[in-house]
């Protein structure tokens, strides 16, 4: 139950952070905007949870998978407007479908484990271990990316977030294609031997670029396309409001 809990805090909470510190060195937010934004956050997650049942039952009995789709556009959408135009409402947006779309599982996994008596400890350690790691991880991202910023300027850090958001759109291919919207393509390459998705380096990779050591060919379109499309605007419309200021 420990590492259980250990690797469920990793899944659940490191592509928030990750997220929250990209977002934080492409235009620093003040605390109270970051706090307000994961209490909302956090509050939407805990009645999206309470909801699932009834969510559950829209569209044929699909209506979980649909809202998460939903879910991993609005974010995707929201980061690349957050990245071309720095407004408020897109962080906020952003961080609140995030902590939504990861925090719900989560909570529902602690509260179908808190009310065992012999699972308690574990699952309080492990959690605890969980949001130690991501701290400490976020921590040293926001001062390399920051190094990377002052060094080479925003396009290495629009990149990864480029990647990072496409690699939402890949949680929304999975979930079709469980509700049998898409049907699965070949596989085109094989990683697994030489870099796990389970790894450590492999979950974080995961989490930061959604890395898959297995990927099918929608996937691998997916993930390039709206890579390419997210740094085409964010290049073609920052450089026109350059030019509107000049």
């Amino acid at each position: 139950m420990l590492i259980t809990s250990l690797v469920m805090s990793l899944n659940q909470l490191l592509p928030v952070a990750i997220l929250l510190v990209l977002l934080q060195v492409v235009k620093k937010q003040s605390a109270f905007k970051i706090g307000s934004a994961l209490l909302i956050g956090a509050l939407m997650s805990f009645l999206y949870m309470q909801s699932a049942s009834w969510v559950s039952q829209w569209f044929e009995h699909q209506g979980l998978e649909y809202s998460q789709i939903g879910l991993c556009i609005t974010l995707f959408i929201a980061v690349l407007v957050f990245a071309i135009r720095q407004k408020s409402t897109a962080f906020y947006i952003a961080v609140i479908s995030t902590i939504t779309l990861y925090l719900s599982h989560y909570i529902i996994y602690l509260t179908s484990f808190w009310q065992n008596n012999d699972a308690g400890q574990s699952l309080f350690i492990g959690t605890l271990l969980g949001v130690g790691i991501c701290l400490s991880f976020s921590v040293l991202l926001y001062f390399l990316m920051n190094a990377i910023k002052y060094r080479f300027g925003m396009y290495p850090l629009f990149i990864l977030l480029a990647l990072n958001s496409a690699a939402k759109l890949l949680v929304a291919l999975d979930l079709a294609s469980q509700i049998d919207l898409i049907t699965s393509t070949a596989t085109v390459w094989d990683l697994r031997d030489l870099l796990g998705e389970n790894s450590e380096l492999g979950r974080v990779l995961r989490a930061l670029v959604g890395y898959e050591a297995t990927p099918d060919l929608m996937s691998v379109l997916i993930y390039s396309t709206s890579s390419v499309i997210f740094l085409s605007l964010c290049y073609l419309i920052s450089a026109s409001i350059s030019k509107e200021r000049v």
